[in-house]
């Protein structure tokens, strides 16, 4: 038994799971198995010390015996876990308010000192015979629905789904094939050409980081890099990054394109390295570029706002001449009342709201919005996705300054840089900022 709840320890809670479900089998029943954590306990026990913190634990498993006095099982597994089975009718209704039921068990105010104090809890159930016939496969993809629980933010509770395990396994397979990628090539990048509105020329491009898997294929770093973020691994890839397309810039001006920009995309994990300001300065004076012709795309997050690194990071690299790019504006943490606090010179608008400003749209008039007032904040403006030539022309009415797109140009491997088609793009962009087309 457990020590400090009087609850079966895990080892007693397992075996109890095993004998309920030959009996939930025998009875031709169906069975809840919960997992329920306490979410951010470190915290409870950090600011009201672990004496508190065991009186509450103590709490949690009386409330959670109380709840389900028909439950098979109430057990402690785990630091801040327990576990919980019940037996349920065939009614799906009641399964869900089995799970509920333990929920707001949990979630009862606790008083202290007079006051109230409220916890919040992630559940991951699982549904016998549906979702596994064993103690072993209830456990199990318990722990996968509460993983899913805990990756949303937590708070919550999920029932097991099988996609949900496919999603995880996918998420093990990458991180796993991630560690070696660097060394055996796998990565490379991508350039798509931005343009000046102002005269149709080429401004620069952005490299566009891209993996191809010999047997997971093609992954899209809109998966990939959240997970190398997660594991650390975004520090050297982003390295990589950095050094390949330098490297690719340098090597310009041997089709004649001299004095562009490159930017690349940089995670909020590597600006809280301190040397990372540091490391941007010399692999420019390795290539021979200078600080002004390179560019550093964010996206904002609420670590770079929490971050003191972050921002003395970028900072230092502004005074040093990188220019720097909030990229992906309109989503996510991304907020106008944020531009003032961030040493940025630059402004991407997300395709997500350039893909509807030649209709009437909403999307139309907060595009237009936001140009006027990010101008007057001293700030330059890119449109990314621009596919039509009516996005572009009304973009040029409202004065953005750069655009980047299908319209004018499509990413391109390093090897195989079109520069003829990028002159045509050039052309084409001149064309329609005179009126011509």
């Amino acid at each position: 038994m457990d020590a400090l709840t009087g609850l079966p320890c895990r080892k007693e809670a397992f075996a109890q799971l095993e004998l309920a479900v030959n009996v939930v089998r025998a009875a031709g029943k169906r069975m809840v198995v919960a997992l329920v954590d306490l979410d951010k306990f470190y915290r409870l026990n950090e600011t009201k010390g672990t004496e508190f913190g065991n009186h509450v634990l103590l709490m949690m498993g009386q409330r959670l015996a109380e709840a389900r006095k028909a439950a098979t099982t109430v057990s402690r597994v785990g630091g801040n876990r327990f576990m919980v089975a019940m037996p349920v009718e065939h009614d799906e209704c009641q399964s869900m308010q089995a799970v509920e039921a333990i929920k707001n068990a949990i979630e009862r105010p606790i008083e202290i000192d007079g006051g109230e104090l409220y916890l919040t809890s992630s559940i991951g159930a699982t549904l016998y015979p549906k979702d596994g016939r064993t103690s072993e496969q209830l456990i199990c993809r318990a722990e996968s629905a509460l993983y899913q629980s805990k990756e949303q933010g937590g708070n919550r509770a999920r029932f097991y789904n099988l996609e949900d395990t496919n999603k995880l396994n996918r998420r093990i397979a990458i991180e796993a094939a991630l560690r070696p990628a660097l060394y055996l090539q796998q990565f490379h990048l991508s350039y798509q050409p931005i343009y000046r509105m102002e005269d149709g020329k080429l401004k620069g491009f952005e490299a566009l980081l891209r993996w191809q898997h010999p047997e997971l294929g093609d992954i899209s770093p809109t998966e990939f890099i959240p997970i190398a973020e997660h594991s650390g691994l975004i520090v050297p890839i982003g390295e990589w990054v950095l050094r390949e397309s330098c490297k690719t810039l340098a090597n310009m001006s041997k089709y004649g394109l001299n004095s562009l920009n490159m930017s690349i995309n940089i995670s909020s994990l590597q600006l809280q390295d301190s040397t990372f300001s540091q490391t941007v300065l010399h692999v420019l004076k390795e290539y021979e570029l200078a600080p002004s012709s390179f560019e550093l795309e964010i996206t904002e997050s609420g670590m770079l706002h929490t971050s003191t690194t972050a921002i003395s990071t970028l900072s230092r690299l502004r005074a040093a001449g990188v220019r720097i790019i909030l990229d992906d504006f309109g989503t996510g943490f991304s907020s106008l009342t944020n531009l003032n606090q961030l040493p940025i010179h630059c402004l991407k608008i997300d395709k997500s709201f350039i893909r509807n400003i030649d209709l009437q749209s909403a999307d139309r008039i907060i595009v237009e919005g936001i140009i006027n007032l990010v101008h007057k904040l001293g700030l330059e403006v890119i449109a990314k996705g621009v596919e039509y030539k009516e996005q572009y022309e009304l973009l040029g009415e409202w004065g953005c300054n750069y655009v980047q797109g299908f319209l004018l140009g499509k990413p391109q491997e390093p090897d195989v840089l079109d520069i003829s088609m990028i002159r045509r793009s050039e052309y084409t962009a001149k064309k329609m900022t005179k009126g011509e087309l």
